[in-house]
């Protein structure tokens, strides 16, 4: 190697390390900001390194050396990635893909057998990074093409099956073709691989791995995948003494089959097997189809009290595409005694029943209204009914909170009845609401008493006024007679003046009017003096009002009687 040519090598390794340490160093100091808690800080650190990483490829590019250029871009396309920001991700990837390309040529353009096969793997990771990025059509087609036109030099049968592998990805997505996809995921991760690694280019091997995860994810879109439910089956009412089952009900709820799935019981120390297959794999579970699996357990010792064991079962299963799901019935608790739950909740409950005919018998003899109490006593005497339902169903807890909460209810409508200051203070005020009630009645009774004797008063203020108008009419038709004979009178004696100036008789004359004299002095013409009532109201109205002051003073009487 001449002197120059080391010199431009020591140059361009150096400016590698420089070019390298810049990202590096941004990275390093994101962590540092991280562990620091500085998230904007690191958030800026990331950006610069990514960017750094962008500038050095695009400086490798410059230079032709696409094969770091890309390496680059697949560095900052993982920052990008990890800040999550999809878009500036996707470009990064995409340029390291067509830098990759680029790179091939460089091996291809040789036409030897040994370089053709490193470019050809190089091309095949290209698309292998379009698909990890969702561009899969891209890579299909970039695929054809580099085949194309490469169909000269492509002749080992090691390089076709690596520039197949893109064809065999894209005939299984289409056509949905598992089988397809096994032989490209096997030829990709045996032969691509260590073709990458021959051609010193073993760091683009994770991004074969991700294409064949996207198209894993493609694949898994369109196919019908499995979903495992699982239920533990646990009795209850269990003694240290006595051997017992616990059962796992699986159920494929999915479209597709769960295969090799694998099964492992999982018991607290304490807890023992005494049947049944600790671990069991089966071959194939189809959709809607169901396993029941059981064992026997025992505790290891008989113990005095009570204690609690854990149980566990855990498995594994894969789908048609080989991905592993996990699954995990329980924890659930399994609680052991030293006696029978059962026996004692029934005794107790007999025992409660018998408190019901004594505590009705209480309440007939009480001064309490009976009726009420002995609703609510039927009513828990059905609680106590539906609490041996409860045992016979397992639901020991509800049934012991239904026996707890009934002889509470008993103790406090026993004590109820007992409390003879309660009694004489409910008697008391009954008696108060009596007085009340029929205080409130009474005044009732009165006030619509009272009321009708106004309305008579009302009335019969009505009837005096009509009653004065009527004596004004009259008197008015008597002055205006008196008038009228007053005229006749004076007439007369006018007529009679001039008979006897005329020498006429007026005896006649006379006669008459003496008698209209009579009838004016007589008393049904006298008007007299006109009344504030009429007779008759005014003694009516004297009675009404003396009718309210009894009514309003025997009122008063009855309501000190009842206070």
């Amino acid at each position: 190697m001449s002197d120059e040519r080391a010199k431009r090598w020591i140059e361009e390794s150096q400016k590698d390390t420089v070019r390298q340490s810049a990202g590096r160093q941004h990275l390093q100091a994101a962590r540092q900001a991280e562990e620091r808690g500085d998230i904007a800080g690191a958030e800026r650190e990331y950006t610069l390194a990514a960017e750094a990483f962008v500038r050095s490829a695009q400086e490798y590019r410059a230079g032709k050396s696409y094969k770091k250029a890309a390496l680059f871009m697949c560095e900052a396309g993982d920052v990008y990635s990890d800040m999550a920001d999809a878009t500036k991700a996707v470009e990064s990837y995409k340029a390291a893909a067509d830098d990759l390309m680029a790179a091939s040529q460089e091996h291809l353009m040789w036409s030897e057998d040994a370089e053709t096969g490193k470019g050809t793997a190089l091309a095949m990771a290209a698309c292998m990074i379009y698909i990890m990025i969702g561009k899969e059509a891209d890579a299909f087609y970039m695929a054809r093409t580099f085949n194309a036109q490469n169909a000269s030099k492509i002749r080992l049968p090691a390089v076709v099956r690596l520039s197949q592998i893109p064809q065999m990805l894209e005939n299984a997505i289409q056509t949905v073709n598992l089988d397809s996809f096994a032989s490209a995921e096997n030829a990709a991760v045996t032969e691509l691989k260590a073709a990458l690694a021959s051609a010193g280019s073993q760091e683009f091997t994770k991004y074969v791995d991700r294409g064949l995860d996207m198209v894993r994810e493609l694949l898994r879109g369109k196919l019908k995948v499995p979903k495992i439910t699982s239920h533990l089956i646990l009795p209850v009412d269990l003694t240290f003494s006595e051997e017992f089952p616990i059962r796992i009900v699986i159920k494929n709820e999915g479209e597709g089959e769960a295969l090799n799935m694998r099964i492992e019981w999982s018991l607290d120390e304490g807890l023992e097997f005494v049947s049944g297959e600790h671990s069991k794999t089966v071959p194939i579970l189809p959709p809607g189809e169901s396993l029941d699996l059981a064992v026997v357990v025992k505790s290891k010792e008989d113990m005095v009290g009570t204690k609690e064991y854990a149980v566990i079962v855990r498995g594994t299963y894969l789908d048609k595409l080989k991905t592993e799901y996990s699954l995990q019935a329980g924890p659930a608790a399994v609680l052991l005694k030293d006696f029978k739950e059962t026996e004692k909740l029934l005794h107790d409950a007999d025992v409660t029943d018998g408190r019901f005919g004594l505590l009705k018998s209480s309440i007939q003899d009480s001064e309490f209204e009976v009726e009420p109490l002995v609703r609510i006593v039927d009513g828990l005497a059905s609680a106590i009914s539906t609490s041996r339902s409860d045992v016979e169903a397992g639901e020991l807890e509800a049934a012991k909170a239904r026996i707890k909460v009934v002889n509470e209810m008993i103790d406090a409508i026993d004590a109820v009845i007992g409390d003879d200051d309660l009694v004489q203070r409910v008697m008391r005020e009954r008696q108060e609401k009596a007085k009340d009630f029929a205080l409130e009645r009474l005044s009732l009774a009165f006030d619509e008493a009272i009321k009708a004797v106004e309305d008579q008063e009302k009335r019969l203020e009505a009837e005096a006024e009509a009653g004065l108008r009527d004596w004004s009419s009259e008197a008015e038709k008597k002055r205006a007679l008196k008038e009228s004979i007053e005229n006749i009178k004076d007439t007369i004696n006018r007529l009679r003046s001039e008979a006897a100036m005329a020498g006429q008789p007026t005896g006649q004359l006379e006669k008459i009017g003496i008698e209209l004299e009579t009838v004016l002095r007589n008393s049904l013409l006298d008007e007299g003096v006109k009344p504030s009532s009429p007779e008759k109201v005014e003694l009516a109205q004297v009675m009404c009002r003396s009718i309210m002051a009894k009514l309003t003073q025997l009122l008063e009487a009855e309501r000190e009687a009842l206070r």
